[in-house]
């Protein structure tokens, strides 16, 4: 027969191997995680291993291409050097020479045309485009991929194309000119320098058109069209509906449209060289041109280098801008 004491003294046995059995279960569970952790951790550090090492090549050729050439060209920027033998540090002199040419400020006069010229009817023609292709009009995913088309042409295939329309020995505008009996509007249009630069941004628009129209495009699908059936119910015009409503909204994509644009007009170069290099009588010249003649033609490195590195410095300010831009749209 079970007295108090006994029972008692069950009940400190059962508590002890109780406290005894929960202690170990714990200690148990405290090492699993550790050992979990650990491995989790370990884990970690070997994706972060082989991730690197499947990123070391390119790391390697962009560190030694890219990185060390950006470097030495900013060297290069303050020395003068042909190219051979040791270069002379001269400081900031290079820069000077290249502010005190009249030919330089000809050639950023002419970049800086090219971006107003991109901000202007780039950005207000693409939309405009935009908003046709949007409307429904019929067959506008054919006119969407026509306009496109330009982007991946070659950038030498359009000038070699278009420098044959603009020719003056049987050219295509001309003999269009001629069909409709305006023989005196016939002129030499790349070789006149009144019309060089004309001509050739005429082809840069065509040519970059495509996308502004399909940056556009994407943002106006990204508009609910909730927004524009509750505008039509309360009476809104369309231009109403563009101005109150469409552009507002889109006006993340629109500036970095602008910003896009201003980085490839300070990047024209391939165009400007196949169909005029720089002329006539420099009536074309733009940054990237006039460095090619002072580093290949004079073999003026230091000088060369000294442009390219404000080349430089201009595209990373507009990719700086472009990066704290956000093109997300609260609705």
């Amino acid at each position: 027969m079970l007295t108090a004491d006994s029972l008692d003294h069950i009940h400190k046995i059962l508590s002890i191997y109780l406290w005894r059995v929960s202690f170990f279960d714990m200690a148990n569970l405290f090492a699993k995680l550790q050992s979990s952790k650990q491995s989790q951790t370990g884990r970690t550090w070997a994706n972060r291993l082989t991730a690197f090492g499947f990123l070391l090549p390119a790391l390697t050729i962009f560190i030694f291409f890219e990185l060390f050439s950006l470097l030495y060209n900013v060297y290069i920027g303050f020395h003068s050097w042909k190219g051979f033998g040791q270069p002379t540090f001269v400081g900031l002199a290079n820069y000077v020479d290249i502010f005190t040419d009249k030919l330089f400020r000809g050639a950023l006069a002419h970049n800086l045309i090219f971006m107003v010229i991109a901000l202007v009817f780039m950005t207000v023609f693409g939309l405009f485009l935009a908003l046709v292709l949007d409307s429904g009009m019929p067959g506008a995913g054919i006119f969407r991929g026509l306009i496109f088309l330009p982007v991946i042409i070659p950038t030498v295939v359009v000038g070699l194309v278009w420098t044959r329309i603009f020719s003056s020995q049987g050219g295509l505008l001309n003999q269009f000119l001629e069909l409709f009996n305006l023989v005196n509007l016939q002129q030499d249009w790349l070789g006149n320098p009144r019309t060089a630069l004309s001509a050739v941004l005429v082809v840069w628009v065509w040519r970059h058109l495509g996308y502004s129209v399909i940056m556009f495009g994407a943002g106006l699908l990204g508009i609910p069209d909730d927004l524009k059936d509750a505008a039509a119910l309360d009476g809104a015009s369309p231009s109403q509906t563009v101005s109150k409503i469409i552009i507002p909204l889109l006006r993340s994509v629109i500036m970095i449209v602008a910003i896009l644009y201003a980085i490839f007009a300070f990047k024209v170069f391939t165009l400007v060289f196949i169909m005029t290099g720089g002329g006539p009588y420099n009536a074309t010249e733009v940054m990237n041109t006039y460095m090619y003649d002072r580093v290949f033609r004079f073999f003026e490195m230091g000088i060369g280098s000294s442009i390219t590195n404000l080349i430089i410095l201009i595209l990373l300010s507009f990719a700086a801008i472009r990066g704290r831009l956000k093109a997300d749209v609260e609705y």
